[in-house]
């Protein structure tokens, strides 16, 4: 149980996820100010529901924008699926939580 649950707060090291720090090589899709990079991870044969959300930032107090990476539990068959579910899940955190996200 609690390899579970720190393979699930905790990158691997084998794993070929970017640090939050870098902004990840995917597309983001522009949504109400923010960044959305639909990044599912496989994992044996499924996909998990990941990405990160970014804000750009324009003032001279923060070097870079804000970011806020997440994996989720939702698991999905397909990459394509779990890239639907990754989108439609970060515009309704988005609309929700705003800004809030960053604290």
């Amino acid at each position: 149980m609690f390899g579970f649950l720190k393979r699930f707060f905790s990158a691997s090291e084998d794993s070929d996820a970017k640090p939050v720090d870098n902004t990840p090589n995917v597309e983001p899709v522009a949504y109400n100010g923010y960044l959305i990079f639909v990044m599912p991870k496989e994992e044996s044969g499924q996909y998990r529901v990941a990405g990160l959300i970014e804000k750009p930032v324009a003032d001279d107090e923060h070097a870079e924008n804000l970011k806020h990476a997440f994996i989720r539990s939702d698991v999905c068959m397909s990459k394509p699926q779990a890239e639907q579910i990754t989108l439609q899940k970060c515009k309704l955190f988005i609309d929700q939580v705003g800004d809030s996200m960053f604290k």
